[in-house]
């Protein structure tokens, strides 16, 4: 629990711990007021009876038992609270039905619950003003006791536990803006892709029915059909490079808003009222002191003075820095309640100021590091109750409530001001981990952009231009070739799915297929040297090896002259090799990028299963292989949970293979 630093660790797993400590530091207090009003061990055992409960509901296990029996436990509570009232009469302490306060807030999941502690807090203002009478006298901070104190212990622990829970929520929940976000992302990619390419297939598809109808009869109208249609289909193969490009364009954009969640507003919230309740209850205190006006006026403006010094503190941790000045405001809120009972009586044994030496406690545990930090801290719990009960030996209740409550309240100001911190982190956790989603989603996108969608765009514009070339010469060839570019074009529709829902597999043996169709329709002779694997290869071996075919396909078609195209598969003991062999030569790229970017992608794909590519073109052609070990582990996941394994730096397939594919773009 106790972090390097010294500092109570808020690790979310642990963040349950608050309440409970909370709870723990309270009690001796309570029960030293229990003494302290003469009720006895009978009176002190109630108050520890009264604990159990609020205890249970802290602890992760117990949840579980107060989650099988709510309304049973809570009566249980509600009767332990007021029973001590007919048992102890006056004399019971005020404001103990502030832990069925809290567990009615924490239980009921309703506006309801909020009524329900109104009622609880007017309860015993009835039975402390209408029936019992306010003990030990009256006068105006005893009466605000009443309404105060079960407000000041009920708010704390429902704070501290909703907090809790809402920070543990939260970190469940981390990929779940990024899931969303990544939707999004792909409908917009989807959307993109569909007026960039999906809308040119349509035309396609629609010059290829009208070329169909118009071979036998007007031959030189289905001419003009498909030639219309190869080049569409090689304007989409062109947007393909603006798309990725586009995609690398709006890598640093933030993904839509969602919407705040609760944890930080509300941990501000409650940070705030309970800091405002507790030093109300003590501006009454002051007031009602038997002093001067300019001593009221000083001890009020010191209560006014911690509390700005408190938020001061206790925001700047939230914002996840410390404080300007902070060398100084420290020191400061420590010494201002001192100062204050000294100027208003003269004599610090008095204490109307006790509760707010529990601010500055919480502060030390804030601001320093180590061991100083809960030196401070236990120091400021001291203060005043350990000199009280060295100066009157006779009064060790009263010495032990006042160590506890100091002690509980700088736990508690501590605990809500670092859960708001907390909240505020993992919120921001959250955003960071969908904006990296994001950015993965779109270099998928890219990756896959271009390897499956370049292929099939300029085997569609190879078809067209074939198809128009057997036009009056072999019709019936013909005729088959523009029924293999609709199928060409119904594949390319699957790719666009595939392309922006990130779920495809790619089959080594149809993207063979495949290829000799398309090296077939541009008159390449293809050679196939194919060793049949005793067992399936893996699913990504297999995506890949079947990827680097396309790509190598797609590079003969686009860069070579070739005529001739050799596929050798070699599968052995402990790795898979794929080496593609053409004769033509790339003369339109430069050396250094010999088959473009792809060829990067390509590498990037085969190095992120422990592989690697190579390539070498000469004066006989050019020759790639690619060579991946097997039997390989999956070392990457694909979709959004890759984005968020704890301590996972970016190496995915997508991420890798994608930005080779943007940094290659001109």
């Amino acid at each position: 629990m106790i972090g390097k630093d010294g500092r109570l660790a808020a690790a979310p797993r642990l963040v349950w711990m608050f309440p409970v400590a909370f709870l723990c530091l309270l009690l001796p207090a309570r029960v030293g007021v229990a003494f302290g009003l003469e009720l006895g061990v009978a009176g002190a055992v109630t108050t520890v009876v009264l604990f159990a409960l609020p205890l249970l509901y802290t602890i992760p296990w117990g949840r579980a038992v107060w989650a099988r029996h709510p309304w049973w436990l809570l009566a249980a509570q509600a009767v332990l609270t007021y029973v001590p009232f007919a048992v102890f009469g006056q004399k019971w302490a005020t404001g103990l039905s502030g832990l069925l306060g809290g567990l009615v807030l924490l239980v009921i999941s309703t506006r309801l619950s909020w009524l329900l502690f109104a009622a609880i807090v007017a309860v015993e203002a009835v039975l402390r003003l209408g029936v019992l009478g306010v003990y030990p006298v009256g006068g105006p901070q005893y009466i605000s006791w009443v309404f105060i104190v079960p407000v000041d212990m009920a708010l704390p622990l429902y704070g501290l536990v909703r907090l809790s829970d809402l920070v543990a929520e939260l970190r469940a929940a981390r990929t779940e803006l990024a899931a969303s976000a990544v939707t999004q992302e792909r409908l917009r990619a989807a959307a993109r892709l569909g007026v960039a390419i999906g809308d040119r297939l349509d035309v396609v598809t629609t010059h290829a029915a009208a070329a169909l109808s118009a071979l036998s009869k007007v031959p030189g109208q289905a001419r003009a059909h498909l030639k219309d249609a190869a080049g569409i289909a090689r304007q989409a193969a062109e947007q393909i490079r603006q798309t990725v490009g586009l995609e690398w364009g709006d890598r640093d954009e933030p993904p839509a808003r969602t919407g705040r969640t609760v944890a930080p507003r509300l941990a501000l919230l409650v940070l705030v009222i309970d800091l405002t309740v507790f030093a109300g209850h003590h501006v009454v205190i002051v007031v009602d002191e038997y002093v001067g006006g300019p001593a009221k006026a000083a001890g009020v403006a010191a209560i006014v003075a911690i509390v700005a010094l408190q938020l001061h503190h206790s925001l700047a941790i939230r914002a996840g820095t410390r404080p300007r000045a902070w060398r100084l405001t420290l020191p400061l809120q420590i010494l201002l309640p001192f100062a204050a009972i000294a100027a208003m009586f003269g004599d610090l044994e008095k204490t109307s100021l006790v509760g707010m030496v529990g601010f500055p406690a919480g502060s030390a545990l804030l601001l320093l590091r180590g061991r100083r930090a809960w030196l401070v801290f236990a120091l400021m719990a001291a203060s005043v109750g350990v000199p009280r009960a060295l100066l009157r030996p006779d009064q060790l209740d009263v010495a032990l409530y006042y160590i506890g409550l100091e002690a509980s309240t700088g736990l508690a100001v501590y605990g809500l001001s670092r859960l708001t911190a907390l909240a505020e982190q993992l919120e921001a956790a959250r955003r960071e981990l969908a904006r990296t989603a994001v950015n993965r989603e779109r270099l998928r996108v890219a990756q896959d952009t271009h390897d499956l969608l370049g292929l099939g765009l300029s085997a569609i514009a190879l078809k067209c231009d074939l198809a128009g070339r057997l036009i009056g010469r072999d019709d019936a060839r013909a005729q088959g070739e523009v029924d293999a570019l609709v199928r060409l074009t119904t594949r390319a529709r699957a790719d666009i799915r595939a392309v922006t829902s990130g779920e495809h597999g790619l089959s080594l043996q149809a993207e063979l297929t495949a290829a000799r169709d398309v090296l077939d329709s541009a008159d390449v002779a293809v050679e196939v040297h194919f060793a049949a694997p005793d067992q399936p290869l893996p699913e990504q071996v297999e995506a890949v090896l079947a990827t680097v075919l396309r790509e190598a396909v797609a590079n003969a078609l686009r860069h070579a002259r070739a005529t001739r195209c050799e596929f050798d598969l070699i599968v052995g003991a402990d790795a898979v090799s794929l080496t593609i062999v053409n004769d033509g030569v790339a003369e339109d790229a430069p050396k250094s990028r010999v088959g473009g970017h792809g060829l990067a992608n390509l590498a990037a794909r085969a190095e992120a299963l422990g592989g690697h590519l190579t390539q070498r073109a000469d004066a006989g052609g050019f020759t790639l292989t690619v060579r991946i070990p097997l039997p390989v582990e999956p070392s990457v996941r694909s979709g959004v949970e890759d984005a968020f394994a704890p301590g996972d730096p970016p190496h995915g397939v997508d991420e890798a293979v994608g930005r080779a594919v943007l940094e290659e773009e001109p």
